[in-house]
Order: structure tokens, then sequence, then C-alpha cells
């Protein structure tokens, strides 16, 4: 029973998990040419930064591209949820993705890695686990249409 109730949770994920993606492919089809080039790039660009500062850069170029990706996306997502009305949605994504410095957005995420290290009770953990608490911030943050994360003294990597 226990097996079951685990194998139609994975299949739900696997469902959602592909609606979004086939949700962000029809959404960025639509953008004009250099709308698609301009996220490619910093895509490109965050994933090489996100690939450069990993000591485990071996058979995971992709696993950082999809990373990327999905900052991306929610980044994307969370600028045309602010401009709203007050600016085309083509025109407040191609701001962001303009203004979108992927050096200082992983810089952001380690600063707050950081933060989080030196609050939690237990500091022996890997430097990976408070890195993905702080990315998981990011993207809450993101997908709650905040532009930053919140305090990293909220809570500590579990």
């Amino acid at each position: 029973m226990a097996q079951q109730m685990v194998i139609e949770l994975t299949v739900d994920s696997i469902r959602r998990a592909n609606a979004t993606t086939v949700t962000a492919v029809e959404t960025a089809a639509a953008w004009p040419a250099a709308l698609r080039a301009l996220y490619r790039y910093r895509v490109r660009e965050l994933a090489r930064g996100m690939w450069a500062a990993s000591a485990e850069q071996r058979d995971r170029s992709l696993d950082y591209w999809l990373a990327a990706e999905q900052h991306l996306r929610l980044l994307a997502e969370s600028a045309t949820r602010a401009a709203g009305a007050a600016l085309g949605r083509e025109e407040a994504l191609a701001r962001t993705f303009e203004t979108f410095s992927p050096a200082d957005y992983l810089e952001q995420i380690r600063k707050t890695a950081y933060q989080l290290w030196e609050t939690a009770e237990n500091q022996h953990q890997s430097a990976l686990d408070f890195w993905l608490a702080a990315e998981h911030r990011f993207l809450e943050s993101l997908a709650a249409g905040q532009t930053a994360p919140a305090s990293p003294n909220a809570g500590s990597p579990g």
C-alpha cells in the first residue's frame, strides 16, 4: 500500500513537471526572437557560473543548465507579475533579462547560504546543504512574486 502511494505521488509529480515545462516552452516560443536569444544567453551565463563555482563539474552541465532555466523562468514570471499593466509583458521581460547579472545573483545566494550556516545549530552539515537551502529560498521568493528572498535568519536547512 505504501509503495502504491509513492508510485502515485511520483507519477503526479512527473505529470505536473511536464505540464510546467510545456507551458514554459509554449510561453517562450511566443516571445520575439531577440527576447528568446537574450533569455537563452542569460540561462547559459547562469549555468556557466553555477558550473564554474561547483566542485562537481564532471558530467553535471545538464544539471546546471536545468537549474539555471528554473531560476530564469521563475524570474521571468515574477517580473511579468510585478509589471502588471504598467509595462507590456515583453518590455518587462527584456528589462529583466538585460539587467540580470548571473554573478551578482550567485553572490546573493552565496551570502544567504553563509548567513544560514552562521545561524545554524549544526554547522557540520555539508556546504551543499546550505547552498541548496539558500537557493530554495530564492526560488520560493521568485515563485511568490518577490524580488529577494526572505531573511535567512528565519530558519535553517533541514
